[in-house]
């Protein structure tokens, strides 16, 4: 006899949430959310965070860097018909992702990680692994 398994369906509804860093390596990631809230049906949250150990000075310049990066994944998930969020927020990325996660109902996460070595993981951590560890749904983690 088979497992009861959820349908897939179970996710539709729920909102997919995009953690992105705004680099060249998230913008797989930013295609596969954009495919996957068209597909079920669900509303896309692109969220970046700015962490807050930076200077005064370095965070306008990221707000006003991270504010065209999230404008750039709106359009095109806009014009691939998703009807699409922008939430950028302040705070520690780990803890801001898995808050957010649980505060939008999200059915679904999608990152993406970067090519680190096990030392810069080590001394750098990663916070597509701590969310995965972390997250109250679903992660997809794309390479």
């Amino acid at each position: 006899m088979e497992p009861d398994v959820p349908p897939f369906y179970s996710l539709q509804g729920k909102n997919v949430i995009l953690a992105t860093d705004g680099k060249p390596n998230s913008e797989k990631a930013m295609w596969v959310a954009i495919e996957l809230s068209k597909q079920l049906g669900s509303k896309l949250v692109a969220l970046m965070v700015i962490s807050d150990k930076l200077s005064d000075d370095e965070k306008k310049s990221q707000i006003r860097e991270a504010k065209k990066k999230l404008n750039a994944i709106v359009d095109q998930a806009t014009d691939h018909g998703v009807d699409v969020t922008a939430l950028l927020e302040g705070g520690s990325p780990n803890e801001t992702i898995v808050f957010a996660i649980e505060r939008l109902n999200a059915g679904l996460l999608v990152v993406g990680t970067s090519e680190k070595s096990r030392l810069d993981r080590v001394l750098i951590g990663s916070v597509s692994e701590h969310v995965v560890r972390n997250s109250p749904c679903s992660v997809i983690v794309v390479k």
